[in-house]
């Protein structure tokens, strides 16, 4: 029997989500995707031309049939425009699902909780899907569920740091200590929680 993960009603029987960028390309991407056997990839709005879709390069590669595009609201610095992006994206993609990215400051890349907070219970509102991209915050993790948050996803850079910390609470492997709430023991790497 296969572990289910569920988000927004749809069934995923892999727990790892993959990015379309950074690929040498889009052969290698589409290699990479089938090889890892994700059913969910990140999509950054401006790599796609949805107006030629039959000419994309990129989305000739990718069968949406088997995979969930997650287009991301990367570059956005606050919830309005954070907003604006994800019904763009929903427009584009046709998809109620959305990674929310709110990076104040382009050069470190670190989350800002309020307005992801802000811009979430907006969008839940609206009928997004919303997978937030946070520090590791467990309270901020619970908030987001109490606004209709579908996923939370924790920055990578935060849970590294957070593993290295002196303090006692947060260094090592979270797992080896109670676990938090939400946490249903981060089955891929980055997911916190999901519902």
């Amino acid at each position: 029997m296969k572990d289910i993960l569920t988000i927004g009603g749809r069934d995923f029987t892999s727990r790892l989500f993959v990015g379309t960028g950074k690929f040498a390309s889009n052969e290698l991407m589409l290699q990479s995707i089938l090889a890892s056997g994700s059913e969910m990839i990140t999509v950054a709005m401006k790599r796609i031309d949805m107006q030629n879709e039959e000419e994309d390069d990129m989305l000739r590669h990718i069968n949406r049939e088997h995979v969930q595009f997650l287009p991301n609201t990367s570059g956005v610095r606050d919830a309005k425009e954070a907003v604006m992006a994800a019904h763009l994206a929903r427009e584009c993609f046709g998809t109620d699902f959305i990674k929310l990215e709110i990076h104040p400051d382009p050069k470190y890349l670190l989350p800002d909780p309020i307005e992801t907070l802000i811009a979430t219970e907006q969008l839940a509102k609206d009928g997004f899907h919303v997978l937030p991209y946070i520090q590791a915050d467990p309270v901020l993790c619970k908030r987001l569920e109490e606004v209709g948050s579908a996923c939370r996803n924790a920055s990578r850079r935060t849970y590294r740091h957070q593993q290295r910390s002196e303090d006692p609470r947060s260094s090592g492997d979270h797992h080896s200590r109670k676990p938090r709430p939400g946490c249903d023991r981060c089955r891929t790497w980055s997911t916190v929680t999901c519902r």
